[in-house]
């Protein structure tokens, strides 16, 4: 079967809907937080660390992911690439233990709840898995791992996309996480290993 798009156009995607939901996602810098993630305020008063670890370093972390697979800039300017590296893995570990802490105040279902743990845990394991497999400098396995933590990071997109018709179809932010909180990232991830598998990266 003919490849429908080529990898350029993909990766341009990729980072331009990254970019994308990363701005908007730290909307709350200009405008207060109780209007601009209202869903989110109750953590406030008495989670204020978690929250903000989660709603400033989740973001972060997915405008910096495509950058980590921009072949021009991994071979052009190495170190570079090391130093995004570095600031993804940091943005990933606080945004997943974040968004772990917040899970005692979430307010939607306790099958959403599951969802949101998972997708943390996963996110923060396979992002760890990356980077023992530099450290011991087998970038084949490191590369195939940062593959699936750049898919749970892209997860950030496919809620959004995923959310968006349902509010628009009168569901509110919490009865959206029924759907999204794995609907988000379990496609992606089984679609992803498929991919590799195919490809035979392992």
């Amino acid at each position: 079967m003919p490849q429908v798009l080529s990898q350029k156009t993909i990766w341009g995607l990729v980072a331009g809907l990254s970019g994308l939901i990363a701005v908007l996602s730290l909307r709350f810098l200009v405008v207060p937080l109780d209007l601009s993630m209202d869903h989110m305020a109750h953590y406030l008063p008495d989670w204020p660390v978690p929250l903000y670890g989660h709603i400033i370093f989740a973001p972060l972390a997915l405008a910096v992911m495509p950058l980590q697979f921009w072949e021009g800039l991994r071979v052009s300017r190495p170190r570079l690439h090391r130093a995004l590296g570095y600031l993804y893995v940091l943005s990933v570990l606080i945004a997943g233990i974040s968004a772990l802490g917040l899970q005692p105040l979430f307010k939607g279902s306790g099958f959403a709840a599951a969802g949101f743990a998972a997708l943390a845990i996963f996110w923060l394991g396979t992002t760890l898995r990356a980077v023992l497999a530099a450290r011991a400098r087998d970038f084949r396995t490191h590369r195939v791992w940062m593959i699936r933590s750049a898919t749970l990071t892209f997860a950030a997109v496919t809620l959004r996309v995923i959310m968006a018709p349902l509010m628009a179809s009168g569901w509110s932010v919490t009865e959206t996480y029924d759907v999204t909180a794995w609907g988000s990232w379990v496609p992606l991830l089984i679609g992803i290993e498929m991919w590799i598998k195919r490809r035979k990266i392992t």
